[in-house]
């Protein structure tokens, strides 16, 4: 039996939730710690980090694709997620990680042990 359907893309949805202010609020508190996606290389660099704050009992997320780094923030914003982690070309070169906080703006640049207990000695306070 044929059909025909639609689907709407999982980004389209979340501009529309934002900008109707309907992002739904028990969603906007689950993640601790977003890692901003930018690109294949730096998400496989990623990865261990991810899977060690899991470990670590930190709610951990890694943006889905590599949008624009504006998008990936306002995505941060929007959730209220309190830690963003940047790892691009400098950051691996050193085998490192920038966590951003973002309520203060503060940016810090840690081993990925550093960053797990930076992030979970905040999420006690």
């Amino acid at each position: 039996m044929s059909g025909v359907g639609i689907s709407f893309g999982a980004d389209r949805i979340y501009d529309v939730l934002n900008t109707l202010g309907l992002y739904p609020k028990e969603a906007i508190t689950t993640t601790q710690l977003l890692f901003i996606n930018f690109g294949e290389a730096e998400t496989t660099y990623s990865l261990p980090c991810v899977a060690k704050a899991r470990e670590a009992g930190i709610r951990t997320e890694i943006y889905p694709d590599s949008a624009k780094m504006k998008k990936q923030m306002s995505y941060a914003n929007a959730k209220e997620i309190p830690f963003v982690v940047l790892a691009g070309e400098e950051e691996m070169a050193a085998n490192k990680f920038t966590l951003k906080n973002m309520q203060t703006g503060e940016q810090v640049t840690l081993t990925s042990e550093a960053l797990i207990q930076t992030v979970a000695m905040h999420q006690q306070h």
